[in-house]
């Protein structure tokens, strides 16, 4: 399956994966990330649940915190 991670052209074996799969392949472990799916938000209670298709755009953003 082909899609879009961060910008960047993927690939994996397999029809579909989780984002919550996607976070621990990338090891991306910061509690603040903010995932999105063709440009829509995704709940953290939904990364078990929400499944990458052929061909889409997933955004792993990480908020600055400060001041």
């Amino acid at each position: 399956m082909k899609f879009m991670l961060n910008g960047f052209s993927e690939q994996i074996e397999g029809c579909a994966v989780t984002i919550q799969e996607l976070l621990d392949r990338a090891q991306e472990d910061d509690p603040a990330v903010i995932v999105e799916v063709n440009g829509r938000f995704v709940y953290r209670k939904d990364f078990q649940t929400v499944t990458v298709q052929e061909g889409d755009r997933v955004e792993f953003i990480h908020p600055s915190f400060g001041g």
